[in-house]
């Protein structure tokens, strides 16, 4: 499983774009990745391309860096889907998007030993 500890992520992230939290900050993000999803269903490549600057900016302004998220999977599906966007490649950004949405999808318990297994590990985990 991979998880990044709550100690990973900065608590205060005050910025000139008026985020102040951590909290505030995935506010934002989830917002932002909502808007182009709803723009990548609809076909609008232009709005897409738009929203996904807007979410490259999130990220420079407030982690002070290009890729908004904290996991590297995440990450790669993310470049995936600006690089299709970038190519005009709506069906290739649609699909990206998919795998980073997959992502975010807790996988069902198979065994009683896996749930054991995550739960001895203690700790609080946040899943960024």
């Amino acid at each position: 499983m991979s998880a990044i500890s709550i100690s990973n992520i900065p608590t205060s992230l005050a910025t000139s774009s008026g985020i102040t939290s951590s909290a505030d900050y995935f506010k934002q993000r989830r917002a932002e990745v909502q808007q182009l999803d709803e723009a990548l269903q609809a076909g609008d490549l232009a709005t897409a391309q738009q929203d996904y600057n807007n979410i490259v900016a999130l990220g420079n302004n407030v982690l002070h860096r290009d890729n908004p998220f904290y996991r590297a999977d995440r990450g790669l599906d993310f470049n995936a889907i600006g690089g299709a966007l970038q190519n005009g490649n709506l069906t290739g950004a649609r699909q990206a998007f998919a795998a980073l949405e997959s992502t975010y999808r807790v996988p069902p318990a198979s065994t009683g030993s896996a749930r054991t297994a995550a739960g001895s590990e203690g700790g609080v985990n946040i899943i960024a």
